[in-house]
């Protein structure tokens, strides 16, 4: 006579059948919930500022797990935001201008985004930049180089991450559009819509979403980058205004999301050595933060993580010999160079008036207002700026205004190969102390899941 096999047994053999067969992504562990922010061109000095002129300590400083990594990309010292963002996204060093693919283009590179997308998680990039722009790419993009951005608008389409909000309604309308970069007559608007997302571009829009479980939404706030923070025009939304719209639509996937936040203006900022946009637009990042760790409160189950892509700038607090940072210069500032330059630009007038209007100034000095005026006739002769980042000279001398009245410093108008630091709080956050490579934080969030990052061939 036989004997029955004790259902126990059984149990632990189905169990271990089960075990060997089903993928190892099926039993992932780790954060159900992952919030990655990127201050693009954000370091030290850029995330100390702000905390001096609001009289505050920045949320995203107050995190347990504090770290830093280099920058250096592979044929670089210094990076540029495509190879950094793709050692962030990816956990593989490549060429500057290349997007999450090898120096050739042969070799794709997944994404920690694309890893989320695998395990059943919904996914959503959002950027204060053009949605196109290099960050965001790198996580849902692979392609040679990151001018190809309405290449980069097309594989975000086949991608089919459930949110992407930003900049970049230009790589996504036909040539026939005024504004448009696109070389034919796709409309990405419409494809979008017809693969079941809601397209909006504007605040109101964005507001007056109906969110439930189908929901996917491409943003498109702007034809290029958007506003400055402090420059805000009324329809656009802010950057912790998109990421609570993220959050509201990721959330309804019961297995968690994977949302990537990017400052990407701060970067803007620095180029242009304007320590006004920096300071104010990391403060918005910081606000964005706000949105995350609320939400951690709700489902503890979440990490975030907060740093950036390189150093941009070579900012400072201090200039020379002088120890002491005056951050009241910046109580009173209204606007930034950019929004300075672009309206003497369309409409002229009196240069000293718009200047004191942008930085809050009325007692510029005698030298000060020279070069104001001379400033103004360079813009009226279309003479040259120093960069691209400085729209013209009346930009430039605002930003050098502010910059030397507040003893703030710079050392560069490019980005810098200082180390970046970054800060993380949830389940997991004690593995990212210490100093290493900027390859290393999707490493690490990918082990938090007891996944690897694969690499395939481009056809």
């Amino acid at each position: 006579m036989r004997r029955k096999i004790p259902a126990i047994i059984l149990l632990v053999i189905l169990s271990m059948a089960i075990a060997i067969w089903l993928p190892v992504e099926s039993f992932a562990a780790g954060p159900k919930n992952v919030f990655y922010f990127i201050g693009d061109g954000l370091s030290t000095t850029q995330r100390r500022a702000p905390e001096e002129v609001l009289g505050k300590t920045l949320l995203m400083n107050t995190f347990p797990a504090v770290g830093m990594y280099t920058t250096y990309c592979l044929d670089s010292t210094i990076t540029d935001s495509a190879a950094a963002g793709t050692a962030l996204a990816s956990g593989h060093k490549t060429n500057s201008g290349v997007i999450s693919v090898d120096p050739k283009g042969k070799i794709a590179y997944e994404t920690i985004a694309e890893a989320a997308k695998r395990l059943g998680k919904s996914v959503g990039l959002v950027t204060t930049t053009s949605i196109t722009d290099a960050t965001p790419a790198t996580f849902g993009a692979h392609i040679i180089t990151r001018t190809m951005q309405n290449e980069i608008a097309e594989q975000y389409l086949v991608q089919g991450f459930e949110v992407y909000m930003g900049g970049g309604l230009r790589h996504f309308v036909p040539k026939s559009e005024k504004g448009s970069k696109r070389k034919d007559d796709r409309d990405l608007t419409r494809e979008f819509a017809d693969a079941g997302y809601s397209v909006v571009k504007n605040k109101g829009q964005l507001n007056n979403l109906e969110i439930d479980k189908t929901t996917k939404v491409l943003g498109l706030f702007g034809a290029s980058n958007m506003s400055f923070h402090i420059d805000r025009k009324a329809d656009e939304p802010t950057l912790s205004e998109m990421t609570a719209a993220a959050v509201k639509v990721l959330k309804q996937n019961p297995k968690g999301f994977f949302l990537m936040v990017e400052g990407g203006r701060v970067d803007h900022a620095c180029h242009a050595n304007d320590p006004v946009a920096a300071i104010f637009d990391t403060e918005e990042l910081d606000a964005a933060v706000k949105v995350a760790v609320d939400f951690q409160k709700e489902d503890a189950d979440t990490f975030i993580i907060v740093g950036g892509d390189h150093e941009t700038g070579g900012m400072g607090l201090g200039i020379g010999l002088d120890y002491f940072v005056k951050p009241e210069i910046f109580h009173h500032a209204r606007k930034t160079h950019e929004w300075l330059g672009m309206t003497f630009e369309k409409g002229g007038g009196d240069p000293v008036a718009l200047m004191s209007n942008a930085s809050g100034i009325d007692d510029f000095t005698p030298e000060e207002i020279q070069a104001i005026h001379m400033a103004a006739e360079n813009v009226k002769a279309n003479k040259k700026t120093v960069n691209m980042y400085n729209p013209n000279w009346l930009a430039f001398v605002y930003a050098d205004i502010m910059s030397r009245r507040s003893h703030i410093g710079w050392t560069s108008f490019a980005h810098t190969a200082s180390p970046v630091i970054v800060t993380c709080v949830g389940p997991g956050n004690e593995k990212f102390g210490g100093y290493y490579d900027n390859t290393e934080p999707a490493k690490r969030l990918a082990s938090l899941w007891g996944v690897g990052l694969k690499t395939w061939e481009v056809k």
